[in-house]
């Protein structure tokens, strides 16, 4: 993944947008931050969004990385909100309660309900096999 330059759009100069591709891992964790925190930084930017669409795979480096840019901007004064997100990506998100936080969607399913875990499942629960001792 190749970490995209900030972007100001000419409709409003006070919102930075980066928009990034490919997949955010390891090997980006450095560069993505510090382009994130460049866009936190631009003088006159009240507002920055991260542009996932183009985004394939993301790991818990890039959720670690966007949750530390979006202290960061808050930190600044500056609102975070990502934006975007699809497939994997938005399941992710959705999963780990990150897509409500980051993207403000109250609606956080992913693509359709995400199926209960058969241990949070309270139809099925009592199918598993007792814990306790005799």
């Amino acid at each position: 993944m190749g970490v995209a330059d900030v972007d100001v759009p000419g409709d409003d100069p006070r919102e930075a947008v980066v928009a990034l591709s490919g997949e955010i891992d390891l090997t980006v964790r450095d560069d993505l931050l510090d382009t994130l925190c460049s866009a936190i930084h631009t003088a006159g930017v009240t507002r920055v969004v991260v542009d996932l669409a183009q985004v394939s795979f993301m790991d818990s480096t890039g959720l670690h990385v966007l949750i530390t840019a979006r202290e960061r901007a808050l930190g600044s004064g500056v609102a975070f909100h990502v934006a975007g997100a699809t497939g994997i990506v938005r399941r992710v998100l959705a999963v780990t309660g990150l897509l409500t936080l980051l993207a403000g969607e109250t609606d956080a399913r992913p693509d359709g309900p995400v199926p209960p875990s058969p241990a949070t499942d309270s139809s099925q629960a009592a199918d598993l096999p007792s814990a306790t001792k005799s």
